[in-house]
């Protein structure tokens, strides 16, 4: 059998006559064979769907007593022929193929039903195309099906075909490939909207006083998905959509309240999927784009959903309830409403329209009672998370709004509301205790954690609209957990809801607050964490992480903050103790100094117990760093020796054994990142003080003695990119922080890359080379070194390009991305090596031109930068200028094949650069090299006239500023050049 669908594959890729009844076979087996035969096999009937032969076998396999795979694939290749190859049907066939169409779809009306809905979609797409000849098809759709005159046909068949195809046409008009211009096809549609509204409406209507069994249920669901469909696609006024409103409103409220009052409470599934529809749809209708011109009708839309399910949320307005999900969508309503019309909201708060400020107030008030849905989310709720945008919003309108005395009035009205919503946000911001945690899984766990940084976001526009009041909220509520938890001491999650809120507002706060803070900060110090949650412990380490720039300025809080941190340190919360940590050490660095040696000996206590994350030990080594530096010089080498000494000592242990196992390769690391935090803080030069008595650089001194190491595990580890990483990544910290200090290790550097690059150029090795040059090329007595330096970095990758077949250049487009970033920065920011006459620009150019034709986004953006920079520094160097010169027209060639086809059309608008540059620096040699590229013919292909590659090479030419005009330009030429012209109309 395989070797059927093969063979009836190769037929249609080859456009030879298709074997039927191998392409039957290949259907059949594309359902029972794995994966990745399903792949190739799916390319083949693909290629097969878009034969001409397809119109005929497409019938073919919908005969009867075929199977229903190959029943279905007849049904969506001739779907797929009428939505892409409309063009092959004579226009004299037309009506034969209607015809065709309803007789097949009577043929299928007893099923399957999967074959019926393609068939269905497929009727959709052919009266999309035929708008024109036969104006009235949606009209006589609904005749046929409305009146029952297909015969053997159930009268709910019937219904359920007409919804099908009623729902299919705006959906086939956004993707059908047709001559007609989407607007004008949308237009056309739009004429009919009234018609498929009130069709809709009067089914709906008709059913609200029978009962529903499951057939009802489907073609009700159906009937409003299609009302949702067309104003979603092709839209209608808001004025004509209040009857359909009213009636989806009744549709809801019978699928809720019988269930309430007589049954067990509990909507059905089907209840559930038809409500759900029905405000989806309400939804579609509230948001389109035009809706804020007909504020009385939004007014009027929004009240009508106020007073018809406000009472629904009122019921549901409880935790674990069984009718979530109807909320859910609810309070989407009211929240995309709101979002919507937020002018109407905003002129209902200053408005004297009594009406209007009651509906404002209602509407406000229920996104509240969303907010503040019991229960925790998301096990015992699902709502509040989507209120949370609500507020983000209500406070930016309220302070864009250009009138003094508006905007007043608008804070006014809206801080009780803020001061309201502060603390319900703490209360839904409170963990689940260990009682409950039976219930989640790490799913759930990870969605609260996501839904706190919502909360914490939300607490930051409380800020922005009640200021200090804030703390003063927040210090009452930490009372209230305080006192709870001195009545139940197990109840540890207000206080650490509470906890959490203040580290939210923290960045708002400098040292100048000196009321609820140093509260806070007293409370922090004496909450018996041993008796607590661990969790408790972890956010309050946190806390005092995010008051550091407070306690700077008030270091009397200083040493009960590191008490603190140090206790963190031998927890399971070290992870937040050494980011708390952190955050002192760099922010209260110089204040740490009467603790730096009690403190370094903790850390290291901490360190030595071997409990603690790798990644956490890595860190930790930043604050010892930034307290290493504070100690006197002669102290200094004690702790290198101590804390310093055991990466270096394991790091040779591992180079001696020369063994390159997984766990070895996972220590060296390690060990390294730790060296390199190290090396990122580690500087003696805090002030001017301490640079008056200059001593060498505690790094500089490790640096000198470790070097050999830093060249063994080189050598050791060259095919390993993570290693290479790590090293140059800690030579990388000892330039940065040093700085100009590091200049006697300069030429080890060097050495020790040139070694590197003669083992393996590669982009860690690459990137510390730009860090150096960068750095140094400008300073006269390292110019020399720094030039060699350069001159090899260009060579060894050179070798590297030369070594790589072209065709295979996407193998090394990581390597060229980096080389060309690096190579951009250093023309950029160090233009002065330019003056190089021994370097070989032309082969910069060349391979540039070649990094650009790739398919990968980083290498493409990389070498456009370079180019960019290399052409704007080129006129200060004459020998530069010579090779634009020759390069030129070859380089624009490049450009216009990868506009034209060979880039991905995401990434065209990047070459806007390319000839901003040209223009500016050669604007008359770029009209001459590009007239004469583009006068190529058929070029970049045969799908763009010459009279549009006319006008397309003017506006280039003529574009010298205007980035975005010029981006739009490509854009558009891309789109001509690849033929996509009627997918983009």
């Amino acid at each position: 059998m395989e070797g059927s669908f093969q063979a009836a594959a190769a037929n249609a890729r080859s456009m030879e006559p298709i074997d039927i009844a191998r392409l039957e076979e290949a259907v059949i087996a594309f359902y029972r064979i794995n994966a990745q035969d399903q792949a190739v096999t799916h390319g083949w009937l693909t290629e097969a769907e878009a034969s001409p032969q397809a119109w005929q076998f497409s019938w073919q396999f919908m005969q009867l007593g075929k199977s229903q795979e190959v029943q279905f694939f007849g049904a969506i290749t001739l779907h797929s022929k009428l939505m892409k190859h409309w063009h092959e049907v004579p226009p004299e066939n037309r009506e034969e193929l209607k015809q065709k169409i309803l007789e097949t779809i009577v043929q299928f009306a007893g099923g399957p039903k999967i074959v019926l809905n393609r068939l269905c979609i497929a009727l959709g797409a052919y009266i999309v195309h035929m708008l024109d000849e036969w104006p009235r098809a949606i009209e006589e759709v609904i005749e046929t099906f409305q009146n029952q005159r297909m015969p053997n046909v159930t009268p709910d068949i019937q219904l359920w075909i007409m919804l099908e195809v009623l729902q299919a046409i705006p959906e086939e008009a956004q993707v059908i490939h047709t001559s007609v211009k989407r607007v004008t096809l949308r237009a056309e549609l739009g004429k009919r909207v009234p018609l498929i509204l009130q069709t809709n409406e009067s089914y709906l209507k008709q059913q609200m006083n029978r009962v529903w069994d499951a057939e009802t249920y489907s073609n009700m669901i159906r009937a409003v998905k299609c009302v949702g469909t067309w104003i979603k696609n092709i839209g209608y006024s808001i004025e004509g959509c209040v009857t359909i409103t009213a009636v989806l409103l009744e549709v809801v409220n019978k699928c809720y309240w019988p269930c309430i009052r007589a049954g067990d409470g509990c909507m059905s599934a089907d209840e559930n999927e038809l409500a759900e529809a029905c405000l989806k749809t309400m939804v579609t209708i509230i948001i389109q784009p035009d809706c804020h011109n007909f504020p009385k009708t939004s007014f009027i839309l929004i009240k009508m959903f106020l007073d018809s399910l406000s009472e629904i949320t009122k019921m549901e307005w409880k935790r674990d309830n069984d009718n979530e999900d109807i909320i859910v969508h609810i309070y989407m309503l009211f929240v995309s409403a709101v979002e919507r019309h937020s002018s109407l909201l905003l002129s209902g708060i200053t408005s004297s329209d009594p009406e209007l400020t009651v509906l404002v107030n209602r509407v406000v008030q229920e996104i509240l009672h969303c907010t503040d849905k019991p229960g925790i989310y998301p096990v015992e709720e699902s709502c509040s998370t989507m209120a949370l945008a609500f507020w983000y919003m209500l406070q930016d309108e309220v302070f864009a709004i250009q009138n003094e005395e508006q905007k007043i009035k608008c804070w006014e009205y809206i801080k009780p509301l803020y001061a309201h919503l502060t603390s319900i946000l703490v209360r839904k911001s409170e963990q689940p205790d260990e009682r409950s945690l039976d219930k989640w899984n790490s799913d759930d766990l990870e969605c609260f954690r996501c839904y706190r940084q919502d909360i914490s976001d939300t607490f930051m526009y409380c800020y922005d609209v009640l200021h200090d009041y804030i703390l003063e909220i927040l210090a009452a509520m930490l009372d209230e957990a305080l006192a709870e938890l001195q009545r139940h001491p197990s109840h540890w999650t207000k206080l650490e809801a509470c906890i959490y809120s203040f580290q939210s507002v923290a960045e708002h706060f400098g040292g100048e607050e000196s009321r609820q803070i140093p509260r806070l900060m007293r409370v922090l110090a004496e909450i018996p964490y041993e008796k607590m949650n661990v969790k408790l412990l972890g956010t309050a380490l946190e806390t005092v992480g995010s008051y550091c720039n407070w306690l700077m300025e008030n270091p009397s809080f200083i040493p009960p903050a590191i008490n603190l941190l140090v206790r963190g340190l031998n927890s399971s919360m070290s992870a937040q103790a050494t980011l708390g940590l952190k955050e002192l050490c760099r922010d209260c660095q110089l204040q740490l100094k009467p603790y730096a040696e009690p403190l370094l000996n903790a850390c290291h206590a901490s360190l030595i117990t071997g409990r603690m994350k790798n990644s956490d030990s890595v860190r930790l080594m930043f604050s010892i760093g930034k307290l290493m530096s504070l100690l006197p010089p002669d102290q200094i080498p004690k702790y290198l020796d101590i804390i310093v000494s055991p990466c270096f000592e394991e790091l040779q242990v591992i180079c001696e054994a020369n063994t390159k196992t997984p766990a070895a390769r996972i220590r060296t690391i390690f060990r390294l990142n730790m060296i390199s935090t190290l090396f990122s803080s580690l500087n003696t030069d805090l002030d001017e003080e301490s640079k008056e008595h200059a001593t060498v650089q505690p790094v500089l001194l490790v640096m000198q003695r470790t070097m050999p190491i830093f060249r063994r595990i080189a050598e050791i580890w060259v095919e390993e990119i993570d290693v290479l990483e790590a090293a140059c990544s800690a030579m990388k910290h000892a330039i940065m922080n040093l700085r100009g200090s590091f200049q006697p290790m300069l030429e080890d550097l060097c050495l020790f890359i040139v070694a590197s690059f003669q083992t393996r150029c590669c982009a860690p090795t690459m990137e510390i080379s730009k860090t150096a040059i960068v750095m140094f090329y400008k300073d006269e007595s390292c110019k020399p070194l720094m030039q060699q330096l350069l001159r090899e970095f260009i060579q060894h990758s050179f070798k590297v390009f030369e070594n790589v077949p072209q065709q295979n250049f996407s193998n090394i487009s990581d390597t060229m991305e980096t080389f060309y970033g690096c190579a951009s920065q250093i023309v950029k920011k160090i233009p002065q090596t330019l003056e190089d006459k021994t370097i070989a620009y032309d082969r910069l150019v060349y391979y540039a031109q070649r990094c650009m034709t790739l398919p990968e986004s980083g290498a493409i953006r990389t070498s456009i930068q370079f180019m960019t920079h290399f052409i704007m520094h080129s006129r200060n160097h004459p020998h530069v200028t010579e090779v634009i010169l020759a390069t030129g027209e070859q380089t624009l060639y490049t450009v216009m094949t990868c506009v034209g086809y060979l880039t991905p059309r995401s990434q065209v608008d990047k070459f806007a650069d390319v000839f901003l540059a040209m223009n500016k620096k050669y604007p008359a040699e770029m009209a001459v090299w590009l007239k004469t590229v583009m006068a190529t013919p058929n070029f970049p292909t045969e799908l763009i006239s010459d009279a549009e590659k006319t006008r397309y090479t003017s506006l280039i030419i003529k574009e010298k500023v205007n980035k975005r005009l010029l981006q739009q330009h490509l854009s558009e030429m891309a789109i001509k050049t690849r033929g996509l012209t009627e997918k983009f109309q």
